[in-house]
């Protein structure tokens, strides 16, 4: 039986991590998982996680859900919330090829074969211009929003991993998404994957 091939895509906040990684699975044909499918299927699984994952009805949504990467609840239920997205991100992964965003899925993977782990970062400055051109905030608002982003990422992902947000550990590629932009750099990952995965 052929291993599933997976990719991870961490990315800093405004540097179009999510839009690459959609195209990279739409050229590789394969599965796209973000945050809010695995977290539509961790309710599913266990309902308890319900107000962890409705944060719109809290008055909480757009860019402040991405301050909350396990969402709102007590210590116990984000813990399992964590839980919950690593068993599934194990499952596709040992299931399908994939591409994975986020969710320290880079970490979670560590030990398996036929992953290429990617990170994607870009300058300070491109990162609030991406804020303010794609999502539509103005200057001040962006830098606001990067800067909370980005800390709430690094205290995530470093509450997890036990690493800095920008650790080479765990990581085979490392690109900065402004010099090819979206396609672009979409195209390298590709082309990166098909090298390493022995693809035709």
């Amino acid at each position: 039986m052929k291993k599933s091939k997976v990719i991870t895509i961490t990315r800093q906040f405004g540097s179009l991590g999510r839009p690459i990684g959609k195209i990279v699975a739409e050229k590789l044909g394969y599965r796209y998982l973000d945050r809010d499918i695995l977290e539509a299927t961790a309710e599913k699984m266990d309902v308890s996680l319900h107000s962890l994952i409705a944060l719109d009805n809290r008055g909480i949504s757009g860019y402040h859900k991405m301050a909350y990467p396990l969402g709102i609840g007590d210590g116990i239920r984000q813990e399992k919330m964590f839980k919950i997205q690593s068993e599934l991100i194990q499952k596709y992964a040992s299931q399908e090829n994939c591409v994975i965003i986020g969710r320290c899925s880079d970490y979670i993977l560590r030990e398996f074969d036929n992953v290429l782990s990617c990170y994607i970062y870009s300058p300070y400055v491109r990162r609030i211009e991406n804020s303010v051109d794609e999502l539509g905030f103005t200057a001040a608002e962006s830098k606001i929003i990067v800067d909370e982003i980005d800390r709430a990422r690094a205290q995530y992902y470093k509450h997890y991993t036990h690493c800095e947000f920008n650790t080479t550990c765990f990581r085979d590629l490392l690109i900065n998404s402004s010099v090819l932009g979206v396609e672009g750099t979409a195209d390298m990952i590709v082309q990166f994957a098909r090298k390493k995965f022995d693809l035709t």
